[in-house]
């Protein structure tokens, strides 16, 4: 036998406030975490979006204008190559025409090539001063071939040095400066993309660093409101704990006081029986001590199992076909005041592993449930069934109730429960004491419902031995109906 223990201490009537974490906080963090990820994917874009914007300024406009500023210089030096050569050998001049027409055309492209290009800021000057002395080269370069095609002995060495060597000197430091104008462009946007990638890379970091912490908090807090809910369960589960021990010994003082009471008065009405002359005047008597000892038997059977610490006597067997005749028998009045039907189909010949009062109080509770809750239904039946599977008999109370909320299934059976706009009277301890007698006797529970459709409350209980009284059983109960 358990012993019990009498040391707990009784809960105080009010739980001391626990604080929680609020669900704006946690809203708050996961924002900030979110916003953190998308700042920094902001930021990594627009940096490579500023990255891209100088990658081709230096791809497609620094580099460029250095390669034709460059095609333009060699070109201007071969032509005055071949210019010299041109005036000094008469006797070549077809053969270096032609190729001093290739190169002033290679130089015009180049310089064509290097003025489609978009200018920076502070370079049209440059542009300009290279386009007229462009202009000045290319007219003294013509003349020059002019005036020496003219007159083929003509200042040979003068001719050049007088025309053609200025301009052309003056052409290409003008070419020079746009090129070192251009690089030193090109070096200043290489020095931007850097500058731009190593402030996106420390800001990144931060946010990211940022992210990382907030998300640390996040999960702080979601640890924190889950240790305290989990105190909090675990202090309702301690509650009722207590309260139901409290339960089994209110329940064990209650049967123990109400069973002699109940004992005088079914004394009191067999000795009414006896006296009584009138047989017509005996049936009521007859039917009051048969509830009297349903009473008797449940008291009983209920101080046993608060006395046994929740554990059944191992002998004990109980027959529902004879439980449950004398049962229904007991609840016609009450169905017939309510206009309820109450029906049990064949119950088959089989044993339950427990005493006689514990079915009848799983029954009986069930079946005053159904009475209690069958509301405004137009029809109005109460059907038990008694079904064995395998080592078990199942036990089902049918009713076409209003059915039940799917909300408030999963609490039905624990103790102190009512279902919202349900009947007020009780203290919700009816299926809970259910569920405890039956789990006590190695069984369990359950309930299927539909709104509308009414409910079917069932437990099940261990078959006990198939060694029956040699007395014949009571016949399977009838319908028994009332309007």
């Amino acid at each position: 036998m358990r012993t019990r223990r009498t040391h707990r201490k009784k809960m105080p009537s009010s739980q001391p406030r626990r604080t929680y974490v609020s669900w704006k906080m946690l809203v708050l963090a996961f924002a900030a975490v979110v916003g953190s990820f998308f700042a920094t994917s902001l930021v990594v874009q627009r940096s490579s979006s500023a990255v891209g914007e100088l990658s081709e300024d230096i791809i497609y406009n620094s580099a460029p204008s250095i390669e034709h500023l460059a095609i333009v210089r060699r070109s201007v030096l071969e032509v005055e190559l071949l210019l010299a050569r041109f005036i000094n050998e008469p006797q070549r001049r077809p053969d270096l025409g032609r190729d001093l027409d290739q190169a002033l055309a290679q130089a015009r492209r180049g310089l064509s090539g290097y003025m489609a290009l978009t200018a920076f800021p502070g370079e049209e000057a440059v542009r300009m001063d290279i386009q007229e002395s462009w202009l000045r080269f290319d007219n003294a370069v013509t003349r020059t071939r002019t005036v020496a095609e003219a007159n083929p002995e003509a200042g040979r060495g003068p001719l050049f040095d007088q025309e053609v060597d200025p301009p052309g000197r003056r052409l290409l430091e003008d070419v020079t400066r746009a090129i070192e104008y251009n690089a030193v462009r090109g070096r200043e946007l290489a020095e931007r993309i850097r500058e731009t990638r190593r402030q996106t890379l420390g800001l990144a970091t931060g946010l990211n660093a940022l992210c990382g912490i907030l998300a640390g908090v996040v999960a702080w807090l979601l640890h924190r409101e889950l240790q305290a809910r989990r105190a909090l369960a675990d202090e309702h589960t301690q509650f009722l704990e207590t309260r139901a021990e409290e339960m089994e010994q209110f329940a064990g003082r209650v049967a123990h006081d109400i069973r002699n009471p109940l004992s005088s008065a079914r004394l009191s009405a067999e000795l009414a029986v006896r006296k009584s002359p009138d047989e017509s005047a005996r049936a009521p008597i007859q039917r009051i001590i048969r509830s009297l000892s349903r009473a008797d038997a449940i008291t009983g059977a209920l101080l046993d199992f608060a006395r046994s610490g929740a554990r059944p006597d191992p002998g004990a067997r109980s027959e529902p076909r004879a439980v449950i005749s004398d049962l229904l028998v007991g609840f016609e009045a009450e169905a017939e005041q309510a206009g309820i039907e109450l029906h049990c189909e064949p119950i088959p010949p089989v044993l339950v592993a427990c005493s006689t009062g514990v079915y009848l109080s799983l029954v009986g509770n069930l079946v005053r449930n159904a009475i209690k809750y069958m509301g405004d239904s137009s029809t109005r039946r109460i059907t038990l069934r008694v079904v064995e599977e395998g080592g078990m008999i199942r036990t089902d109370i049918h009713d076409t109730g209003p059915g039940i909320a799917p909300e408030n299934l999963p609490s039905l059976f624990e103790p102190y429960f009512r279902a919202h706009g349900g009947v007020a009277e009780g203290l919700g301890l009816g299926l809970a004491t259910v569920k405890k007698l039956a789990e006590g006797h190695g069984g369990g529970v359950g309930v299927r419902s539909e709104r509308g459709a009414g409910s079917t409350f069932w437990f099940e209980l261990p078959r006990a031995g198939s060694s029956w009284d040699t007395a014949p059983s009571p016949p399977a109960p009838e319908s028994v109906q009332r309007h």
